[in-house]
């Protein structure tokens, strides 16, 4: 495992020093600490004090990223693309692909607080970071939403920005911006009018969703309820059969409006999502020791049409389950 810890607004790459991994050259590449080969990292100033970070690298190991805290803050929308190659591949080679062994994620975070990002072995790695200063961002929120209430929302949903990855138009401007970066010269008007394309889609998204939060806000949950919820997750934590509704009713003690509201308020999620999003944890988990094929861990979870095990599967994790235990 190659870890390095940077600061938000940073590149992955450290400077020659007494502490410094050893740099190499490898052909035209250059290897760090034997760990990436860095395609390029480019940092374009645009309005607003606005700042885009690009970059394309392969790990040729298991690589894990620490973003340290900073004492001033600024919001970072990140959005990475992973590309999984097959370890017959030479890395810094050309390759192609699969279209289902790219993985994209976005996320919304703040410089105040720590974030880590994984990659492994044998990937290629492209990310796009925009980062924003903290009044600017506020002010381009289409609802009447507090930093409270902001930073509130960012820790129920773990930071996730929760734009649709499956965005056609998002995923095109995300890959245009990558490629114009990764040009010698890059034309940087063309990079900004791109970049606020992809800034106007996330802030529409996130305005929309402020306003579903704001209104979960309003339900108040007593410290009794919060006892009893607690109980339900951990119902829904278990490897028993897949729970009723109405079974969770009673053990709740709530009527079904009021189970679905304030479950929803404490996790975030709704009940279904919560604990679909737990078997498809626990599925992952059983995939990554390769003990079982998909077939038995799809079973084993209740799942008879092994397609719609591995909908879900994807739809949690944008992978297909079958490419963890190549």
């Amino acid at each position: 495992m190659y870890s390095l810890a940077i600061k938000h607004g940073q590149f992955p790459i450290l400077k020659r020093g007494a502490n410094s991994p050893k740099i190499k050259p490898r052909g035209k590449s250059i290897r760090l600490n034997e760990g990436l080969i860095p395609d390029f990292y480019k940092k374009i100033a645009l309005e607003n004090e606005i700042q885009c970070l690009c970059s394309k690298y392969e790990s040729c190991e298991d690589f894990h990223l620490y973003k340290t805290p900073l004492t001033h803050e600024f919001f970072v929308l990140r959005i990475d693309e992973i590309s999984h190659y097959p370890d017959s591949a030479l890395p810094g080679r050309k390759y192609n692909a699969h279209k289902d062994q790219k993985n994209q994620s976005v996320l919304l975070l703040s410089s105040l607080e720590e974030s880590s990002f994984f990659a492994s072995k044998n990937s290629q790695v492209k990310t796009l970071e925009v980062l924003v200063p903290r009044k600017w961002f506020l002010g381009q929120l289409k609802t009447d939403c507090s930093y409270e209430l902001l930073k509130r929302y960012m820790a129920v949903k773990t930071r996730r920005a929760l734009v649709d990855c499956s965005n056609h138009l998002f995923r095109s401007l995300f890959i245009r911006i990558i490629r114009e970066a990764n040009k010698e010269v890059p034309d940087t008007d063309c990079i900004r009018g791109k970049v606020n394309s992809l800034l106007a889609i996330f802030f529409s998204d996130l305005s929309s969703n402020l306003m579903d939060f704001l209104e979960t806000e309003k339900v108040r949950i007593s410290k009794d309820e919060i006892n009893r919820l607690l109980t339900v997750r951990k119902y829904l934590d278990t490897d028993l059969p897949p729970p009723t509704f109405a079974s969770l009713t009673k053990i709740a003690l709530m009527s079904s409006t009021s189970l679905k509201t304030k479950f929803k308020k404490m996790y975030g999620a709704t009940v279904f999502e919560y604990f679909q999003s737990m078997r498809m944890q626990k599925a992952r988990i059983l995939l990554l020791t390769h003990k079982y094929s998909v077939k038995q861990i799809g079973r084993h979870f209740g799942y008879s049409n092994m397609n719609n095990f591995t909908i879900a599967f994807k739809k949690e994790f944008n992978q297909l389950p079958h490419l963890l235990i190549k």
